[in-house]
């Protein structure tokens, strides 16, 4: 590869399983140049066994570099971090992933082809692949946003583009051009909905977002997953996340680059998904406490880690 199409994945960690972590570097063997993992914080010995993965470059193997922060900054900041640490060492591309995502042969590779495909149609702000739960193989659909719910696209066939309207972190690969114009993952909203509002911070501006469908990705999207009342399939978050995600959205309805569609439709999905986790999650008590403190936090415009209590 030139310089200038040299390519870092960027990782951010916190209190990762270092079995899974080493497997996504391994994986990462040949399709990326430099591999960086941002530690947010992790207790000592995960955070021991992290730096331990850090490795010079080798025949075929990408170096490992570790970065290593004294306290959790959230997964904007710590994307932010590894992205600037790529663009110093003349990155041209970067390739967001989350501590538990492991991409599939070959998978970079069709995500720049992808890239390369999109940007003859115009400004290309990232390209995601198709994403499947290690946990029970469900593969989720590319995203469009709509006034009454928002429309799920499928790949017809296992090439081509999909052109949709939000792409989560993981995954996604970013030209240095877009993220310098488009600019930093927003470091207020500390964790959740931090994709989100980059994408459609950058569709404001003009740039498209498309799913690869050569592309395979193996993800877990929430802590587990559960199934209430007989036949409805939910993620179940933590207490602690049900805050991030419930504050983070009444945050954005205040911005203005936010589609009035994405408002319209979410607020009742919100609702739907605050009450879902009081009614049928326990530590019920826990939820609620974690619920009224977003929702002070939010009146408040606070943004940020959770404070406490």
């Amino acid at each position: 590869m030139s310089a200038n199409a040299r390519i870092a994945s960027v990782t951010v960690a916190f209190n990762p399983d270092p079995a899974r972590l080493a497997a996504q570097l391994e994986a990462l063997r040949g399709q990326v140049d430099e591999a960086i993992v941002v530690d947010n914080a992790s207790a000592t010995a995960t955070a021991d066994l992290i730096r331990k993965l850090e490795r010079p470059a080798a025949e075929g193997q990408p170096a490992v570099r570790v970065i290593s922060l004294a306290d959790n900054h959230g997964v904007a900041s710590g994307f932010n971090q590894g992205i600037e640490a790529a663009a110093r060492r003349n990155c041209g591309y970067v390739l967001l992933l989350d501590h538990d995502s492991v991409p599939a042969p070959a998978m970079v590779q069709a995500l720049v082809a992808a890239h390369r495909e999109a940007s003859a149609r115009g400004p290309v702000a990232a390209v995601g692949p198709r994403v499947r739960d290690a946990r029970d193989q469900h593969e989720y659909a590319f995203i469009r946003l709509g006034w009454a719910r928002n429309p799920r696209v499928r790949c017809a066939d296992s090439s081509g583009l999909v052109r949709c309207d939000f792409l989560i972190s993981s995954g996604s690969l970013i030209s240095m051009q877009a993220y310098g114009q488009v600019g930093r993952f927003d470091d207020e909203l500390f964790v959740d909905y931090v994709d989100l509002e980059w994408c459609c911070r950058a569709r404001s501006m003009g740039y498209s977002l498309y799913g690869a469908c050569a592309a395979r990705l193996e993800h877990r999207i929430g802590d587990n997953t559960r199934t209430v009342l007989g036949a409805v399939r939910i993620h179940v978050h933590s207490p602690e996340r049900l805050y991030y995600m419930m504050r983070n959205r009444m945050l954005l309805y205040g911005r203005s680059h936010m589609p009035l569609k994405w408002k319209l439709s979410d607020v009742p999905r919100g609702a739907v998904k605050v009450a879902t986790a009081l009614l049928f999650v326990p530590p019920r008590r826990e939820y609620l406490r974690m619920a009224w403190a977003a929702l002070r936090d939010a009146a408040r415009g606070t943004g940020g880690a959770r404070l406490r209590p």
